[in-house]
C-alpha cells in the first residue's frame, strides 16, 4: 500500500533540478513548470507539498508585478533550500497510499490574547507569549499553540499520527496545506511545526471543534497566574552575570522568563531542557536559580547533597531556621539594588507588589550566587550571594 515514481521520471526531475539550481533568471511559465512537475510528484513523497510553497509564492509575486507569463524573473537564493531538499529525497523517497488514519495521540489545543493552552490524555498544560509574539494575529497564535502542545506532548513520539483538535479553521488549514503562499509568517510558523514533524516521522491531521467543546484548552489558555512567576528584570540580571559570570543553566523558570537558553521549568513547557529542577544532579551546571521562597531549605539540601555551584536567589530572613546554614555557604559579595519599579516583574509585565521598599544589596559570603532578601523595619533588601561547592560536615 505504498506509492512511488517510476526511476525514469525520478531521474527527469532530478535534472531538472539541477538545471534551475544553477540558473539565475528563467520566465514565469518556465517556473510555473517546474513547480508543476513537483506538485504532481508529492503524493509520493510524505512531505512533499511543504517545500512547494516557497516556490508558489515566488511565482504569485512575478504574476502579481508583471501580469504575464512570459516575463523573466530573478530566481531568488530563498529557493534554494526548497531545490535542495527535492534534489536529496526525489530518487528513493516513497509514500504510503492511505494516510495513517490510526492516530496515537489526541491534542486539543487552544490560544487567547492571555496565552496558550492544550489537553491531551487528562494532561494540562499552558504558557503565555513574549512580548513579540503578543503582537501578533490570532490567527498565528493558534498555530504557534499548536507548535506548542506539540512540544509538550508529542517530543518523543515518532513513526506516528497525531490528530489535532483546533477551533480555528486558518490554523487547520495551515496544517492540512502544509502552509499557504498568502501569508508568509504563517506559512513559516507551519513549515516550522512540519519540519519538527519530519524530523521525527510523525504525520499530522488537524480537525475542527467547536470552541464550545474546547473548554479545557480554551480555559488553560485564559488563565493568570500572577503571584507565581516573578523575575529578575533583565538589566539586574545582566549587572550580576558581569560581576560573578554567566550561567549555564536556570533551575527554575519557564518558555517566556528564563535567563538562560537552557531551562528546567516546573511543569510541562515546550522548550524547556526537563521538567522539576530536584530530578537532576546540578553539580553538572553552573547554575542560576530564583525559586520559590518556600523552596529555599529544600534548594540548600540539594546544593549541599551535590556539592553544587551556582546563583541562588533567597529572602534574607535571619529568623528562619534554615538561615545559619545558608550563612556556611555563601562565598562572594552581595550585590545591591536599591528599589526599582522594574526589578520584578510578573509574567504579564506588572510591578511586584513591594516593588517601592525592594533594595538590592551586596555582601560577602561563601556560595557560588544567590539572592537575598532581608528586611529592616519596613524596608525589604534583596542581595545576590556567590555560592561555592559545599565542603563542610554538618
Amino acid at each position: 500500500m505504498s506509492i512511488s515514481l517510476p526511476i525514469e521520471k525520478r531521474n527527469n526531475i532530478s535534472n531538472l533540478i539541477d538545471r534551475f539550481r544553477s540558473l539565475q533568471k528563467c520566465t514565469i511559465r518556465e517556473f510555473s513548470q517546474l513547480i508543476g512537475v513537483l506538485v504532481s510528484a508529492c503524493p509520493a513523497l510524505k512531505y512533499g507539498w511543504l517545500y512547494t510553497k516557497i516556490l508558489e509564492r515566488q511565482k504569485y509575486l512575478a504574476l502579481k508585478l508583471h501580469n504575464s507569463y512570459d516575463k523573466q524573473i530573478k530566481l531568488t537564493e530563498s529557493i534554494l533550500p526548497e531545490l535542495e531538499w527535492w534534489r536529496k529525497n526525489i530518487i528513493s523517497s516513497t509514500n504510503t497510499l492511505r494516510p495513517d488514519e490510526n492516530f496515537v495521540m489526541e491534542i486539543f489545543s487552544d490560544a487567547s490574547r492571555t496565552g496558550w493552552g492544550a489537553f491531551c490524555n487528562g494532561a494540562r498544560v499552558n504558557g503565555s507569549w513574549t512580548d513579540e509574539e503578543y503582537l501578533f494575529h490570532i490567527n498565528y497564535l493558534e498555530l504557534l499553540a499548536i507548535f506548542m502542545s506539540l512540544k509538550c506532548f508529542a517530543r518523543d513520539m515518532s513513526h506516528c499520527s497525531i490528530l489535532l483538535r483546533v477551533d480555528n479553521t486558518t490554523a487547520i488549514s495551515y496544517i492540512n496545506r502544509m502552509g499557504g503562499i498568502q501569508f508568509p509568517h504563517l506559512n513559516d510558523l507551519a513549515k516550522s511545526i512540519w519540519c519538527w514533524c519530519e524530523e521525527r516521522n510523525v504525520w499530522l491531521f488537524a480537525s475542527y471543534i467547536n470552541t464550545k467543546e474546547n473548554t479545557i484548552a480554551d480555559e488553560e489558555s485564559r488563565k493568570l497566574n500572577l503571584d507565581t512567576e516573578w523575575e529578575l528584570s533583565d538589566w539586574a540580571f545582566q549587572k550580576i552575570v558581569i560581576t560573578i559570570g554567566n550561567p549555564e543553566i536556570d533551575l527554575f523558570a519557564s518558555r517566556t522568563n528564563t535567563k538562560c537558553q537552557k531551562y528546567i521549568s516546573w511543569k510541562r513547557d515546550p522548550e524547556a531542557f526537563m521538567v522539576d529542577a530536584f530530578t537532576i544532579n546540578w553539580d553538572s551546571y553552573f547554575f542560576y536559580a530564583f525559586p520559590p521562597f518556600s523552596l529555599i531549605l529544600k534548594c540548600l539540601r540539594k546544593i549541599i547533597r551535590d556539592s553544587a555551584t551556582g546563583i541562588l536567589v533567597f529572602p534574607y530572613w535571619p529568623g528562619q531556621a534554615w538561615f545559619p546554614l545558608l550563612q556556611d555557604l555563601l562565598a562572594s559579595e552581595i550585590i545591591t539594588f536599591k528599589p526599582s519599579k522594574k526589578l520584578l516583574l510578573s509574567r504579564f509585565r506588572q510591578l511586584h507588589p513591594l516593588h517601592r521598599s525592594l533594595t538590592l544589596g551586596p555582601r560577602s559570603s561563601a556560595a557560588r550566587l544567590y539572592q537575598k532578601k532581608h528586611t529592616v523595619g519596613r524596608t525589604r533588601h534583596y542581595g545576590f550571594f556567590d555560592c561555592g561547592k559545599y565542603s563542610k560536615t554538618i
